[in-house]
């Protein structure tokens, strides 16, 4: 909100406003009562714009006063200089109104912007239009009751000597106000000084000489207007075009220029009026448009700029990742890389260049050797590659790929490589011994399950050992069914993987493989159109049989197990999701339940298990590539699972 006035600046647009009253008035010639021009409606509301909103009467007020004591002291007759203020008051009070309600971000209406916008510009010029074309009206029936003459040019002059105020001496004023208060940007591409002394003594030579001449040439003045405006912010190229056509009214009041052939005086003056606005206008619309072409320019320099420095900041952080990465163009073609994919390059081509070395690393990623068996180890994960050193060790990579959209161009390829060796060479002990306990432990349990069977099968049904011994049966029973899993987990860590296309819906699909676990009123919704996934299908099943045997499990008591399974491709995996409407995980227990042998309180009190489940889920995921989460559901609303596996 546009602050009150201090009394010294209502004062200094009084002054003003007196001064340029007076100016109007000594263009009144002889025969006629209304001055030739009138510069004050300019200045009237500007003072107006500059005054709070809510005390708008501190202009309007002193300006009907200062214009009729004005002009009824240099000889209007009261009538007709109360109808010239009226006219003046409204005028102003009607273009402030609208100027402040169509552009509430302009100086005077609340905001910080200018006319240096063609919407603004075009808003201050309708404004104006209204208000003075309001004025004109008051100020023809003046004339009229004061039986001046009247013709239906008349209220035409009024119109424009007023209009022509507000659009030359208001938008200077207006430009001048924002270049005062604020920082205004140069042109990008703007002259020097010396251009613009050049520019002031050529065109105002120019404009004088054109206008001492009798050819009708004048039009030529445009140009130094387009001149200024494109080379020079936009307050001194407007002022700058106010003077041309500040001279050219001047030259054509005094007797010179091709408007002098004009019998009429007004009509005179009215097209010489005329001619200044569209100086001044041509000069304010390019100028407005420069400031939006600089303001583009500047946008996409500071564009640029930042995607450059987020450009080096990405290219800074890929250098320091201990994971290789390798960009490549739709023809295979290494385009990027960083460090650490280098590094792994020259330790498989030694003495080679940058170039070489990726490419023979790219060539043995991608189109690995049939005859290489080792890549079928049963530690090796999926994307797992073995590569033969020159000194007779090897390296495992874990590789992931990823496919890169660019506009208008062919997809490339990212290949992250991570570097296992360690890793996948510390599994194999210990799966190879987990998967070789729990088979030889099935032997000798399977032996002391029949025992104790035949000897509860023989005791009496109230022999005091009898209870004994089925304790004994069933903690054998849960002893198989832990061993079992253990079996399970050991074969999903450490168990060959050899992946190919796998669909998961349809026939042949892995959950009309694992429909065999529902019961008879167990309801399984599978989208028919889920993406086929490539993956090594014993696990995929294992994978599924789990999940859905969960859901199975942990239904509500006396309640059939629903079940819903989606699926969506995105980029070069497969996410999935599993949902069920069971008894759910509490929030406590969602980063725990992937844990080996945990089972929370109270699933541990009403439902059998050994915790090894979503264990083994997890690691098939992992072998694959992908991660596993329980997401979160409201309260009783059941289990959400989400994993991402390979595309096909």
């Amino acid at each position: 909100m546009t602050k009150a006035l201090s009394p010294s600046r209502a004062a200094a647009f009084a002054v003003a406003y007196t001064l340029l009253t007076l100016i109007g008035r000594a263009t009144a010639t002889e025969g006629l009562v209304v001055s030739l021009i009138w510069p004050g409606s300019g200045v009237a509301l500007l003072w107006l714009l500059a005054e709070s909103p809510r005390h708008v009467l501190r202009v309007l007020v002193p300006l009907m006063a200062i214009h009729f004591g004005v002009v009824l002291a240099t000889g209007v007759s009261p009538l007709l200089g109360f109808f010239g203020a009226a006219s003046v008051t409204l005028q102003t009070a009607v273009a402030g109104l609208l100027l402040r309600r169509w552009c509430p971000t302009m100086l005077g209406a609340g905001g910080t912007a200018s006319i240096r916008s063609p919407r603004n510009l075009a808003a201050m010029a309708g404004a104006a239009a209204i208000g003075c074309a309001l004025g004109a009206a008051v100020g023809t029936l003046g004339l009229w009751l004061d039986q001046a003459p009247v013709t239906a040019l008349t209220p035409v002059a009024w119109f424009a000597r007023h209009i022509a105020g507000v659009l030359t001496v208001g938008a200077v004023g207006h430009l001048a106000w924002e270049w005062r208060t604020q920082p205004i940007p140069t042109r990008i591409h703007g002259g020097s000084r010396t251009e613009l002394v050049l520019l002031w003594v050529v065109s105002v030579a120019m404009t004088v000489l054109l206008f001492v001449q009798p050819y009708p040439v004048v039009f030529l003045v445009i140009a130094f207007a387009v001149w200024s405006a494109a080379r020079f912010p936009t307050f001194p190229a407007a002022l700058h075009c106010l003077v041309l056509g500040g001279i050219a009214l001047w030259l054509s009041l005094t007797g010179h220029g091709p408007f002098d052939a004009i019998d009429d005086p007004v009509a005179e003056v009215l097209v010489s009026q005329l001619f200044m606005v569209v100086v001044l206008l041509t000069g304010l619309a390019v100028g407005a448009l420069g400031d939006r072409v600089d303001e583009s320019y500047a946008a996409e320099t500071a564009a640029r700029a930042e995607a450059a420095e987020q450009a080096e900041l990405l290219a800074e952080m890929t250098e320091s990742m201990d994971e290789g990465l390798v960009v490549l163009d739709a023809d295979g073609r290494v385009e990027r890389s960083n460090g650490a994919s280098r590094q792994l390059a020259h330790r498989v081509s030694v003495a080679t260049t940058d170039a070489d070395a990726l490419a023979e690393l790219v060539g043995l990623l991608r189109d690995p050797d049939p005859s290489d068996t080792r890549a079928m180890r049963a530690e090796l994960g999926v994307g797992d590659v073995v590569i033969a050193l020159s000194s007779g060790e090897e390296v495992v990579l874990a590789v992931s790929r990823a496919t890169l959209s660019r506009a208008n161009r062919r997809p490339g390829v990212l290949l992250v490589l991570r570097e296992v060796t360690e890793h996948r060479s510390g599994l194999r002990p210990l799966a190879g011994f987990a998967s070789t306990a729990a088979h030889d432990l099935r032997g000798p349990l399977s032996a002391i399950r029949s025992w104790v069977g035949l000897a509860v099968d023989d005791l009496e049904p109230d022999s005091p050992a009898a209870e004994p011994l089925r304790r004994a049966e069933r903690a054998s029973e849960q002893m198989g069914e832990l061993i079992g899993d253990l079996l399970e987990h050991a074969i999903a860590e450490s168990g060959e993987l050899a992946a190919r296309e796998v669909p998961l819906a349809g026939p042949d699909g892995v959950l009309d493989q694992v429909s065999g676990l529902l019961g008879p009123d167990d309801v399984l919704t599978v989208d028919p159109d889920l993406p086929s996934v490539r993956a090594d299908p014993v696990a995929l099943r294992q994978l599924f049989g789990n999940l859905v045997g969960n859901a199975v499990k942990y239904a509500r008591p006396g309640e059939p197990a629903t079940i819903a399974v989606r699926a969506r491709r995105k980029g070069s995996r497969v996410v999935v999701e599993i949902e069920d409407w069971g008894v759910g995980v509490e929030d406590s227990e969602r980063s725990l339940i992937f844990q080996r042998f945990h089972r929370s309180g109270a699933v541990r009190a009403h439902f059998r298990g050994t915790g090894m489940g979503l264990s083994i889920c997890q690691t098939i995921v992992q072998r694959h590539g992908g991660t596993i989460e329980c997401l979160t559901t409201p309260p009783g609303s059941g289990t959400v699972f989400r994993f991402d596996l390979p595309a096909a």
